[in-house]
């Protein structure tokens, strides 16, 4: 069994007001922390053979990790003023041919832990389900996973709303894992990791 992940790390963080991916957070740049749980996610899925792939417009972020996470594979996306659909359709394209699935993971989730995206993946492969997505109290996140039925319909996504108009299509396939709230919370303003920092530091 074969499961590409793919790391969107191409966000402008127009919101933020810089890049956020570089903003440091508990000693690290920010985009690590989610990378690092994906490695450690494809070591503990021994049964399951990972591709890990880096997509990011910022050399910075394709380059800083390299003595970290040797094995991601790095593609500089050129088509980032796109949004998050051109991040999987680069990813998807870049994925092995036979794999069995496609993970897509965001760069701002600096709290999702490896164990969970492990167990998400090893769970949702045993399902019978198409399409997977972490949720807490009803509300979905990321990592999201399509099985490969899916890569035409991956390949042909335009817009910005990105494989959420796939999970519009076919909702009866949509499978969730329930995960702890703090793991889905994303960094969208610097409000947002001040809050996260004084959460973690009370905890």
């Amino acid at each position: 069994m074969k499961v590409s992940m793919i790391y969107m790390a191409s966000g402008f963080g127009k919101r933020y007001g810089t890049n956020k991916l570089i903003t440091e957070f508990r000693g690290e740049p920010l985009y690590l922390h989610g990378l690092l749980s994906l490695q450690k996610a494809a070591k503990l899925l021994e049964k399951i053979n990972c591709q890990l792939i880096l997509i990011s417009q910022y050399e910075r972020v394709l380059s800083g990790s390299v003595e970290q996470v040797p094995e991601a594979e790095r593609f500089f996306n050129e088509d980032s003023d796109q949004g998050i659909t051109a991040s999987i359709k680069l990813g998807t394209e870049v994925a092995w041919d036979n794999a069995d699935a496609y993970l897509y993971f965001v760069a701002d989730q600096p709290c999702m832990a490896g164990e969970t995206i492990a167990r998400f993946v090893s769970e949702f492969m045993k399902s019978k389900k198409g399409i997977g997505c972490v949720c807490a109290k009803g509300h979905r996140g990321s990592p999201n996973i399509f099985r490969r039925r899916y890569k035409k319909e991956l390949l042909a996504l335009e817009g910005d709303q990105g494989g959420r108009q796939i999970m519009q299509k076919y909702p009866q396939e949509i499978w969730m894992m329930e995960v702890d709230e703090r793991e889905l919370k994303d960094i969208d303003q610097p409000a947002d990791l001040t809050a996260l920092r004084l959460e973690l530091e009370n905890t």
